[in-house]
């Protein structure tokens, strides 16, 4: 197993609690909503799909899926994250590494990983080999990470180094220089946004900013107006993208 994967099932493990606390209380849920999952999935018929929730923790996107009548399997490399799926939802859950599933080929209609690659850097080409080769023919790959190709990213990398929640391993993702060049002619991008700035930060990312999750309700009106007036304004950095992409 990769050192990195290592670190990561210890990371998880341990900080599972804290992290559904920040990333799945109501205003979180909120964000993602609206400045999120409407960019990968609106006008998306979910009815039916068999999605994989890739990298999933405690099921923080899982509850929108099933809303949206997919069927859901769950996978996290920490085990108490899949225990508290397990509790949660009647959706199966494997206590895997998305570099290595186990699932046979072409099982899935559809994967989705919201925030998940820029933790497994040091094995991405694998992780996007594996799953190509689960998704069926024509299956999509819905994924969220942060950016890196903005000014911001200066202060991300320090703030990785100092903060004791990061791995050496871990940083925000290029786009262009990072992932594009893994499409190969194994799928077929679709769709490409870029988002996240005031609410991103402080609702969206509680966790790594200390921000107490009783301080959200009132925090919520005033960055969920900025997030949305500043998102239009071209000098604003977009702290991150989401894709689209479709195996062919």
């Amino acid at each position: 197993m990769h050192e990195s994967i290592k670190h990561q099932i210890k990371k998880y493990n341990t900080q599972a609690k804290k992290h559904n606390e920040h990333y799945n209380d109501k205003f979180s849920q909120l964000y993602r909503d609206k400045f999120i999952r409407n960019l990968l999935f609106k006008g998306k018929n979910l009815k039916g799909v068999y999605i994989l929730d890739a990298m999933c923790a405690s099921g923080i996107e899982t509850s929108y899926l099933l809303n949206k009548g997919a069927k859901v399997v769950g996978l996290d490399i920490s085990k108490n994250n899949v225990k508290e799926f397990k509790k949660k939802f009647k959706a199966p859950c494997y206590v895997r590494s998305i570099h290595k599933t186990g699932f046979p080929k072409k099982t899935f209609d559809a994967i989705y990983i919201c925030g998940g690659l820029h933790h497994v850097l040091p094995v991405l080409d694998k992780v996007i080999f594996e799953i190509e080769r689960i998704l069926k023919p024509n299956g999509y790959f819905y994924f969220m990470e942060p950016n890196a190709n903005t000014w911001v990213n200066i202060i991300r990398k320090f703030w990785y180094k100092i903060d004791s929640r990061f791995e050496n391993e871990e940083k925000a993702i290029d786009y262009d220089k990072t992932l594009k060049p893994l499409l190969s002619k194994k799928f077929k991008e679709i769709k490409l946004n870029y988002g996240g700035n005031i609410a991103y930060l402080l609702i969206g990312q509680s966790l790594a900013l200390r921000i107490s999750v009783k301080y959200k309700k009132y925090i919520k009106p005033f960055s969920f107006f900025l997030e949305k007036f500043l998102t239009k304004i071209p000098i604003v950095p977009n702290l991150f993208f989401t894709s689209v992409w479709r195996k062919k």
